[in-house]
């Protein structure tokens, strides 16, 4: 429980940054209003910290605060939930886009930051990141598409 007091400050802290700049990011690149973007915001800010406070509560070390926030978003979105039209009518409203341009901002700032450990890698970990990137990329773009034919 020690760990969840030091965490969570951080936690908020990172979370509200991020709504922030994902709001202004679906206002000005996905033309939301802010009455229409921030209650989807807010629904998935509180799914992220319940997600990550039951990584802590539950005594299943296996299972990681991301499959916690998954597991309560797939339960409140389903049709079992009484509040899934509320849900998906709120979250509806942001696009993916405006979400991921943080987190890749993020991912570039810690890259950045731990250059010499990026160094570290070599140049075999780089080439095969490479190629992980690549292949994720073509089998993502695979699957895309031969879904798109059948829908």
């Amino acid at each position: 429980m020690e760990k969840i007091k030091t965490e969570m400050p951080n936690i908020f802290m990172a979370l509200a940054f991020t709504v922030v700049v994902s709001t202004i990011c679906n206002i000005v690149g996905y033309e939301f209003n802010i009455m229409q973007s921030l209650p989807g915001m807010i629904i998935l800010a509180a799914l992220c910290i319940a997600g990550y406070s039951l990584s802590f509560i539950v005594p299943i070390k296996k299972i990681s605060s991301v499959l916690w926030i998954s597991i309560l978003a797939i339960f409140l979105a389903s049709p079992i939930s009484p509040i899934s039209e509320l849900i998906i009518k709120y979250v509806g409203n942001i696009n993916l886009n405006a979400i991921t341009t943080p987190i890749l901002a993020y991912a570039g700032i810690i890259i950045g930051k731990d250059w010499g450990a990026f160094k570290e890698v070599g140049v075999k970990g780089i080439i095969v990141s490479i190629f992980v990137i690549i292949g994720t990329f073509l089998i993502s773009s695979l699957m895309g598409d031969f879904f798109m034919g059948i829908f």
